[in-house]
């Protein structure tokens, strides 16, 4: 439970370098809202006893880099900002639920234990391992590779779905064109059936 007038902030405040320029970068970040009470100052006083008010709160992590967290009650501008991560929120997912992207358990080329060491330096996702500053990557041993792997990884995996989207482009024309074609037949077969029998007439 925080102060309301002191949300609990660790590692840079959101003057820092991650967070200089408005929506910049704002694709690598590791964004969760999250319920927590804090203590209402002015009611406390008034009421004599610690109250407490149920606020929305936000916790924005730079993955690879756990000394730059930031933790605050969430604002107008957090929830337009960060609406996709705001909304899965207010659906009712938990933390855990809110991350977009390949999570790193279901990408075949990392152990376990792997996971872990990177899920402790807040970076969840193969998007997020791609995206790892360098300066931050060359403080683990191993992850500058890890980083290249994941890049080459969503490179081809990009370059797949791009394929198999121009494939099914493909296929569809030709299903319409073999429609087309199919009633365009049934049409000629119409019009000899009534040709035949105007002859026969």
């Amino acid at each position: 439970m925080h102060d309301q007038f002191s949300p609990t902030v660790w590692g840079p405040t959101p003057e820092a370098e991650a967070f200089q320029k408005p929506f910049a970068g704002d694709e690598q970040l590791f964004v969760v809202f999250f319920m927590d009470a804090i203590q209402n100052e002015g009611k406390s006083i008034t009421e004599g006893r610690p109250i407490f008010d149920d606020v929305e709160c936000l916790r924005i992590i730079v993955p690879g880099d756990r000394n730059n967290v930031v933790v605050r009650p969430a604002s107008a501008q957090d929830k337009q900002r960060f609406a996709k991560q705001y909304g899965m929120f207010k659906q009712g997912m938990k933390e855990e639920d809110q991350i977009t992207g390949t999570r790193l358990t279901d990408w075949p080329f990392l152990t376990r234990g792997q996971c872990e060491e990177l899920r402790y330096v807040g970076v969840r996702t193969v998007e997020q391992l791609a995206e790892v500053r360098d300066d931050v990557a060359l403080r683990f041993p191993g992850l500058v590779s890890l980083k290249k792997n994941a890049h080459a990884w969503l490179g081809k995996a990009k370059n797949s779905a791009e394929a198999a989207m121009q494939q099914k482009t493909l296929d569809d024309q030709k299903s319409r064109i073999d429609s087309l074609e199919h009633a365009v037949r049934e049409q000629a077969a119409i019009i000899e059936k009534l040709k035949g029998e105007r002859a026969k007439a």
